[in-house]
């Protein structure tokens, strides 16, 4: 499910890390960016659409929204780099809200997709059900959002709560602590997400009965099942949310009841409960945690100890997304496709293991397979040949087998959590001491950043980051000449590797100095 969020992932990062960068004409830009909003949505997208269904080109629906979806990503990305709509509200707290910012993006990205989805709406018809609307295709397009961007939300309104107050790589590490119980709330209030999401129904007492009996023999109770509105797509799906049993449903699409028998339909649901049983939960909490770790592990390190990427802060996000995306992505993927194995032997056992098999078949010609181009290695999902591959070769015949299996698999990510909270506290050492220098620059306390400045390591007494606090303090302390001084310190006295001098010479703190007088005054 996580390949459906990556552009939204894209549009959150890139909107709230690169805003304003580029701004340097805001209005013009802004008027510009109308203006070819305007001619791309009134005047290219239906001459698009219309010599396509004139000469009766199909497109493939996965492809195309796939390109629809990204250029709308980063088509907002962009009014955001050179426009920046918060910068109107200068030093106002909102205009360093995320939220207002993602709230900002997720209006654009919304009012974007009506025209975008209803120009693929028309060249799909032909092949389309008869009975989806354009208001059905629509709806089916909003689904992804409603549950990706409320808890994005909440998230960044903790943030900007206070969270946010101080050093910025500080305040990342604090939200850390509050993680793992924001996690464990999304997953236990999904259930609510995905009846808004999905417009649920209840099921009828014979499939509540057969699913509740079937839950019991998976040792996963279950409060009820849930009729997934696919409005009118034909998308053979079943999902079951809630880490409480008194809240947790069995999530099955009203187009899999149609087209699968009782057993199949049990067989796809038995995977499901499969994923709860054996703990698939905990282990994605736990890799979650990790991933925040690695990421601020990853920050910590490229301010402390590759400085130039702390005095470039273009080349430090880019950094960033360079080594912490593909690390998640390969990884997670790799968490993901175990995790399915394991759920589909779970259900095999449970169920029947021809039931199984035969749903996989059915759903393979209905989802058809991947492109040749892309890697295995990046799906979540094992293709349906090797899944039933690996059903029919499998001899497990008891649950404990998988359960001792997926309880490895917590363990060893509870393992890798505890090995990097060990590396973590070092350099977290020594972002807490630059945090403390930090609060005191700002409070004009010269005198105190300096004491702090000689109790770090002595190779770090001369990090860009300390002097620039030190001019920043000097200058809110009134002592106008200090700074003059500390700013030509920064530049002439970098005791780091010789070939960073080069690079430091782009960001003279002189520069840094009377952007901050501007800022004050």
């Amino acid at each position: 499910m996580i390949v459906q969020f990556i552009h939204l992932i894209l549009l959150c990062y890139g909107c709230s890390e690169f805003a304003g960068y580029y701004a340097k004409m805001p209005n013009t830009a802004f008027a510009l960016w109308l203006t070819f909003s305007f001619l791309i949505i009134y005047y290219w997208l239906p001459s698009h659409t219309e010599k396509q269904t004139k000469n009766d080109i199909i497109p493939s629906f996965i492809k195309t929204y796939n390109i629809y979806t990204i250029f709308i990503v980063a088509w907002i990305c962009l009014f955001f780099v050179f426009v920046n709509p918060l910068s109107a509200l200068k030093d106002t707290f909102l205009a360093k809200s995320e939220t207002l910012t993602i709230v900002i993006a997720m209006f654009l990205y919304l009012i974007l997709l009506k025209p975008f989805m209803s120009s693929l709406y028309e060249m799909l018809k032909p092949v389309l059900a008869e009975k989806e609307t354009l208001e059905d295709f629509l709806r089916a397009r909003q689904t992804v959002p409603i549950i990706f961007f409320p808890p994005v939300i909440i998230w960044l309104v903790l943030e900007d709560m206070g969270l946010s107050e101080g050093m910025g790589l500080m305040s990342e590490i604090k939200t850390l602590t509050i993680a793992p119980v924001f996690l464990f709330g999304l997953y236990l209030l999904s259930p609510r997400l995905f009846n808004w999401a999905w417009k649920t129904e209840n099921a009828d007492s014979e499939l509540v009965h057969r699913l509740k009996e079937l839950s019991k023999k998976a040792e996963t109770q279950i409060a009820g099942v849930k009729i997934w509105n696919t409005f009118n797509e034909p998308l053979p799906n079943a999902a079951v949310a809630g880490l409480i049993s008194k809240f947790r449903f069995v999530y099955i699409t009203d187009y899999l009841l149609k087209s699968f028998t009782d057993k199949q339909a049990e067989a796809v649901v038995g995977h499901e409960l499969g994923h709860l049983r054996l703990g698939h939960v905990t282990s994605y909490l736990l890799f979650s945690i990790n991933a925040i770790i690695i990421a601020i592990l990853l920050k910590s390190t490229l301010i402390i100890y590759f400085p130039f990427f702390y005095v470039h802060d273009n080349l430090s996000y880019v950094l960033e997304i360079a080594i912490f995306i593909p690390i998640f992505a390969v990884t997670f993927t790799a968490l993901a496709r175990r995790c399915e194995k394991q759920a589909d032997i779970f259900s095999s056992i449970i169920t029947e293991k021809e039931s199984f098999i035969s749903s996989m078949q059915i759903i393979k010609l209905m989802l058809g397979t991947k492109p040749k181009w892309f890697p295995n290695w990046l799906l979540t999902h094992p293709e349906a040949d090797e899944r039933i591959e690996n059903i029919r070769k499998t001899d497990i015949s008891h649950i404990n087998i998988l359960i001792k299996s997926s309880n490895i698999q917590k363990y060893t990510l509870l393992g890798l959590l505890l090995a990097l909270i060990i590396a973590l506290i070092n350099p977290l050492s020594i972002v807490y001491e630059f945090s403390k220098i930090y609060n005191a620059s700002h409070t004009g306390n010269y005198e105190l950043v300096e004491n702090l400045r000689y109790s770090l390591p002595e190779r770090l007494q001369n990090h860009p980051f300390v002097f620039e606090q030190k001019t920043i303090a000097a200058f809110y302390s009134g002592n106008y000449a200090l700074a003059i001084v500390d700013s030509f310190k920064a530049y002439l006295r970098i005791d780091f590797k010789p070939e960073f001098l080069n690079y430091y010479q782009d960001s003279n703190p002189i520069k840094k100095l009377f952007s901050h007088f501007i800022h004050k005054k």
